[in-house]
């Protein structure tokens, strides 16, 4: 009972709040909040802002992406969520109610949030420290994936090449730039008679005279390469590293791996990549 105590005295301040600004969840059905009071937007380079003084910002405009990290609760009016602001660093946690009962939503999920912020909720979290949330009466919240909540692409580089050595295949499809990390794109395909091993967790990106190290990031959900892949298979995945300078005009993507036939001398697999 206690574990839901925060989330349900805040849904009631928001019910209240959206009261107090004439706005009825009949008045908002199916996510479409009346903005009859709306004042202005939240610029995203001001959410710090907003977060750190919600009620300066009563009936403003916000936009931005979020994990939820609770389960949801519903009733017959809507659904009503938690959700970090700041997903990465588990930080902002901002309260929302939607009209919409039915939607589909669950706890881990990266959502987009438009709303209206209604108020701040004030009050202490289970183990006693105090807590300042903004709460956001949502118009709309989409179900989105971790790149776009999390790391958005700056941009694409195409490559599409590949090495075959003995018909152990591996192709560098292409790298995406984000602001907090790097992505490379690889296919790893066995057309021999034996199984194969890939290192992912060994793999570099050299730029420049810096040699970076592959980072894991389990919340991202991004497929992984299998580190061993039968005959006749193939495999793809995204390994991510820290993230580089845009203007990076060339580096190179380096990979190991071996076959079960010993036979084979497999060398490194590595790719010169011009980046443009």
């Amino acid at each position: 009972m206690k574990k839901y105590l925060f989330v349900l005295i805040a849904i009631s301040m928001l019910l209240i709040a959206c009261e107090e600004t004439g706005v009825t969840t009949s008045e908002s059905a199916n996510g479409n909040a009346k903005e009859e009071n709306v004042k202005g937007v939240v610029a995203e380079e001001d959410f710090d802002k907003m977060y750190s003084d919600p009620r300066s910002y009563q009936d403003y405009e916000v936009e931005y992406t979020a994990q939820v990290f609770v389960k949801p609760e519903r009733d017959e009016d809507g659904t009503y969520i938690q959700a970090y602001a700041d997903p990465a660093n588990y930080e902002q946690n901002t309260i929302i109610f939607i009209a919409d009962p039915d939607l589909a939503v669950e706890s881990e999920d990266y959502i987009m949030v438009k709303g209206i912020v209604r108020d701040q909720y004030d009050g202490e979290n289970l183990v006693g420290g105090s807590i300042a949330a903004p709460m956001i009466e949502a118009t709309s919240i989409d179900v989105v994936d971790y790149i776009t909540a999390v790391s958005p692409t700056i941009e694409t580089v195409e490559i599409d090449q590949e090495i075959d050595q003995h018909g152990y295949v591996v192709a560098l499809q292409k790298i995406e730039l984000a602001e907090n990390q790097t992505r490379v794109y690889v296919k790893v395909s066995n057309n021999t008679d034996d199984s194969i091993s890939y290192f992912s967790h060994s793999t570099k990106l050299i730029v420049e005279n810096q040699q970076l190290e592959p980072e894991y990031t389990y919340e991202s959900g991004l497929s992984e390469v299998q580190s061993n892949i039968l005959a006749d298979v193939e495999s793809e995945g995204v390994i991510t590293f820290p993230s580089i300078d845009p203007e990076t005009t060339s580096l190179k993507f380096h990979s190991e791996g071996y076959s079960d036939n010993w036979e084979l001398e497999i060398e490194p697999f590595v790719f010169d990549v011009v980046m443009e």
